[in-house]
């Protein structure tokens, strides 16, 4: 999966939440609780597993 290379150079903290609902409102953010803070090596190590999965090949019309 390809990523913008400067959020994946800016990106110093990857926040992980475990959504527990859908939204109640198209304006309002999922509901959930965070479980995991991921900084440095961590968030490097996230990223780069996240573009090694393949991309996703539009379906024909």
């Amino acid at each position: 999966m390809q990523l913008p290379a400067e959020a994946v150079t800016a990106t110093v903290l990857i926040e992980v939440v475990r959504i527990s609902a859908l939204p109640t409102r198209r304006d309002v953010p999922y509901p959930g609780t965070a479980v995991a803070h991921w900084a440095g090596s961590e968030a490097d190590a996230a990223l780069a597993l996240i573009e090694s999965l393949p991309g996703i090949e539009p379906s024909p019309r």
